[in-house]
């Protein structure tokens, strides 16, 4: 599952398996808290060296994808990697060996949040749609023209489910532009959710977009057929028309640049 909705608010999976884990912790050490066990200060420590952690790693990893250090701070672009989180290790063993008093809540709290996110994200993961081929749905080129996603695709395709009304969406439009250039190997293919074609190529114009194959989902089966009524979301599909991958939140040049790579090694430059 890729992202999970609660109310009107929409969570990548990630980010909600993490949030699962540091409210089991806390809710441990509010229990030891009430037996004269304060262990509150060491598990933002640990926790916040585990965040920075995954995020150093991942501009590590990709620190040629920016172009600045100011875009390096956006987090918003989904930028983490979690083997970085591990940095988050040595903090707690130093901490379990300087506080013998509290290791106990420690080694309880840090039992808690792995035990919590193990089983949250096996929920998850159960609870996430088989993997499909491309769905039958009939969408819409500017004109009025109908086709299918199936007729719009050719070889490895990305399909980004975006709205003119969306930030986050409007964010990564300039980023997809340039990766139609960027990644010949992978068709990218547009599909707007719900709106009328003037507000869209209004948009566009406004904008200075240009995108190949962009194309009008008037009624979001998109969305029906992901599961996942939150916006962006990209889905990419192999060669055979089989979903590989898909990510939900905006795109930076450098995540676009993981998420492709995750799934085509050999065809990401």
């Amino acid at each position: 599952m890729d992202a999970v909705i609660i109310g009107p608010l929409a969570l990548p999976a990630g980010t909600f398996v993490v949030l699962i884990g540091f409210l089991a912790a806390t809710l441990t050490s509010l229990w030891w808290q009430r037996r004269g066990q304060h262990i509150e200060a060491t598990l933002w420590r640990i926790a916040i060296t585990a965040v920075l952690g995954a995020r150093l790693a991942f501009l590590l990893r990709y620190h040629s994808q920016y172009e600045s250090w100011l875009a390096m701070l956006d987090i918003r672009d989904g930028g983490w990697w979690w083997p970085g989180a591990l940095l988050a290790l040595p903090v707690l063993a130093v901490s379990l060996y300087r506080q013998p008093p509290v290791r106990a809540a420690l080694v309880s709290a840090s039992a808690a949040a792995l035990l919590s996110m193990t089983l949250t994200f096996a929920a998850l993961e159960a609870l996430s749609p088989t993997p499909s081929t491309l769905p039958e749905v009939t969408l819409y080129n500017l004109q009025g023209e109908a086709t299918t996603l199936d007729a719009a695709s050719s070889g490895v395709t990305l399909v980004n489910l975006w709205a003119t009304w969306c930030p986050p969406c409007r964010r990564e439009m300039p980023v997809l532009e340039a990766g139609q250039q960027r990644y010949p190997g992978v068709r990218f293919i547009l599909a707007n959710q719900g709106e009328n074609p003037n507000q869209v190529r209004q948009y566009l114009t406004e904008g200075q977009l240009h995108f190949e194959h962009l194309l009008l989902d008037p009624h979001a089966d998109l969305g029906r057929y992901a599961g996942n009524r939150g916006l962006p979301l990209t889905l990419l599909f192999d060669q055979q028309g089989q979903e590989v991958g898909r990510h939900f939140g905006p795109l930076s040049d450098a995540s676009l640049h993981h998420f492709l790579s995750q799934h085509l090694p050999g065809d990401t430059p």
